[in-house]
This record gives structure tokens, C-alpha cells and sequence, in this order.
């Protein structure tokens, strides 16, 4: 269960996406993960909630997920972080199985390749953030049959593992969680 933080999702960018805002309730450092957009209700709920945003953590490099990449950091003092090439503005490179510090918050990075070559999904106790990796009842598309099979050998080793009650925040669609997929998400079988 996720408990004891700041947490709320945004539909973002001209290609709509889900996009979240989380902080931490003590510190008040924050973390927008995958800002494929930026909207006066964003700054809005920054300002209100006296958040230090200081994070952007992006799932992957597709535009829709990068889009409000530079307003963020024209706004807010941000540091980026993305996989291996994914956004080459990125000012941190992850290969997963990183921990991110966000205030007292400790996110851990959780490589999950296949929708793109190095695509991230980034975990904290309760809730993982899958972008495109996997969706409620499906996963992001590939080009190949083997970037399919490379992404549900790391869905089911690097998301799978997690508690069954985990919550899964994707970029698109409902949320989850990882018990539900595990046990009936057709890609994955």
C-alpha cells in the first residue's frame, strides 16, 4: 500500500498521457514522472502543496512521454533521469537497479526494455510506474517479436516479483496492480 506521500495523476501533452506528481510529505521534494506535458493545474498543485519539485524520471524517449520536458526545467530547478539513451537531454543515465533519493523517498529503477531498447519503470513500496512497459491488461507495443519477448522476461522478472498488491501506475489506462497482471494480463502469460 502506498502511504505517507504526496501522489496525484495528470493527463498530460497533445497526445494525451498520465503523468505523475510525487513528493514527499516531510522534505517536500517531489518528482514528476514522464511529463509528456505541463498545464496551469500542475503549477497550481505545486504551488498549493509548497512542493519542491526537483525530479523528472521518464519511462522511455517516445515524444509523448518527453513533451513538457523543457517547460518543467525553464520553471523548476530539475534533474532528469531516463535509461541508457532514451532522452539524450537527460542529465542522469540509468541501466536499473539504481536508488533515487526524492526527499526521504527511495525510488528504485527497474529496467524494463522491449516498448523502446532501455525503457525504465521506477519502483517505491506500494507503487511501481510502468510507462509503456505495461499496461492494465496489455503492455506497450514493439517492432520485433523479440523486443516482445526481451519485454515480458523483464516485465515478469523485474515487475512480476513484486508483491501482488503493488499498485501499477502506466502511462496509459487505468491502474492496476502487479497481482492482476501477473495472473491475467494476456501478453504476459
Amino acid at each position: 500500500m502506498i502511504c505517507n506521500l504526496i501522489f496525484r495523476r495528470f493527463t498530460v501533452g497533445s497526445y494525451p498521457i498520465n503523468g505523475y506528481l510525487v513528493a514527499d510529505p516531510e522534505t517536500r521534494v517531489g518528482v514528476f514522472i514522464d511529463p509528456g506535458g505541463f498545464s496551469d493545474e500542475i503549477e497550481a498543485f505545486i504551488r498549493e502543496r509548497q512542493i519542491l519539485l526537483q525530479y523528472l524520471f521518464f519511462t522511455h524517449g517516445h515524444w509523448d512521454h518527453t513533451e513538457g520536458m523543457q517547460e518543467f526545467s525553464s520553471r523548476y530547478p530539475v534533474r532528469s533521469y531516463a535509461g541508457q539513451g532514451e532522452v539524450h537531454s537527460a542529465n542522469n543515465m540509468l541501466q536499473g537497479s539504481e536508488i533515487i533519493e526524492v526527499g526521504s523517498l527511495q525510488f528504485k529503477t527497474l529496467s524494463t526494455p522491449g516498448h523502446t531498447l532501455h525503457g525504465m519503470s521506477y519502483y517505491i513500496p506500494g507503487g511501481v510506474f510502468t510507462g509503456d512497459a505495461l499496461f492494465c491488461g496489455s503492455v506497450g507495443g514493439t517492432n520485433s517479436s523479440k523486443a516482445a519477448q526481451c519485454q515480458t522476461e523483464h516485465i515478469r522478472k523485474h515487475i512480476f516479483t513484486l508483491p501482488d498488491e503493488t499498485l501499477v501506475f502506466p502511462a496509459h489506462g487505468p491502474m492496476t496492480t502487479v497481482g492482476i497482471e501477473k495472473y491475467t494480463n494476456p501478453f504476459c502469460q
